[in-house]
């Protein structure tokens, strides 16, 4: 058979009970005078509460209340369960302020080498609370990941030769240059900046361009602007690799200026002469994720 019995208690019932239970002497005319109530009301409320559990919570001496062994026992579990309630809605509205949760924050190695360090350190500063999941993939699967929901937000270079239909919104959050990178033992070693031309016969290794999309298209329309098509003998996908690539005497490359970050033995970085387009770092998610938390990310995205 199914218990029923207090299928209908309502929390203030439980806080009556409590503030009776722990008055001196359970005097209920006390505990009325606190709340502001007329005795008698208070009195029907603590008799309702029994009735509905089915059980004497209160032994009555003349005007005298004595806590029941059951309730004692209430009482214990009483407590527990507005201490539970009073979580759960602080968790609530914690949730609803972004200030607890979880968010699956993608990215891809060129983003870890620029705005990465700074946005992680401030938002767990000032959300300590949230489990941030880290996950770093190629802006392809960063984009497929935010289509398929596997991430609620991808960091990842962007340009206008990208995806149009994604259902994605896409904010910048910042800007940045490319550089040369070369061996350095290289002849153009020596400059400090290179004119694109005289590259025009030199072998390149760059981001494979159906993972890097919008780095790679740039780069073959920067070198298209004066007069050649990039001679494209390695591909690799990770900035170290490309970094190794080209001081094992591979080839030259063109990367985001944030790979001057990393100091690889055998390259060296050198600045183009012709003007470039800047590069965007950008936040992408999905239009119908309105999580809080990504809310309050995209805030701090917004400071870096």
């Amino acid at each position: 058979m199914v218990f029923q019995r207090g299928h209908n208690v309502e929390l203030q019932h439980l806080r009556y009970f409590i503030a009776v239970a722990q008055q001196e002497n359970c005097s209920i005319s006390k505990v009325a005078e606190q709340l502001h109530m007329a005795q008698p009301n208070l009195s029907d409320k603590i008799k309702d509460l029994e009735k509905k559990l089915g059980v004497s919570l209160f032994d009555r001496n003349k005007n005298r209340l004595q806590l029941t062994k059951a309730g004692l026992e209430f009482l214990k579990e009483a407590h527990l369960i507005l201490s539970q309630v009073d979580h759960a809605i602080e968790t609530a509205t914690l949730a609803s302020q972004g200030k607890v949760g979880r968010l699956i924050v993608g990215f891809n190695s060129s983003v870890s080498n620029s705005v990465l360090p700074s946005l992680l350190s401030k938002f767990r500063t000032n959300f300590p609370n949230v489990k941030l999941v880290l996950q770093e993939h190629t802006a392809y699967s960063l984009i497929k990941g935010l289509e398929t929901q596997q991430i609620d937000i991808g960091l990842m270079h962007w340009s206008a030769l990208n995806h149009q239909d994604t259902g994605l919104y896409v904010e910048a959050i910042k800007e940045e240059s490319l550089v040369l990178v070369l061996p350095s033992n290289h002849p153009l070693a020596a400059q400090a900046e290179i004119s694109l031309q005289s590259l025009a016969h030199e072998s390149f290794i760059l981001p494979p361009s159906h993972l890097s999309y919008s780095l790679y298209q740039q780069i073959v329309s920067l070198c298209q602007k004066v007069g050649f098509v990039p001679q494209v003998t390695q591909e690799a996908t990770l900035m170290l690799t490309i970094l190794s690539l080209v001081a094992g005497g591979l080839g030259i490359s063109l990367l985001p200026a944030n790979v001057k970050t990393i100091e690889r033995q055998g390259v060296v970085y050198r600045g183009i002469q012709e003007p470039t387009p800047m590069l965007k770092i950008v936040a992408a998610w999905r239009s119908d994720n309105s999580s809080a938390v990504l809310r309050e990310f995209l805030a701090v995205c917004r400071l870096i």
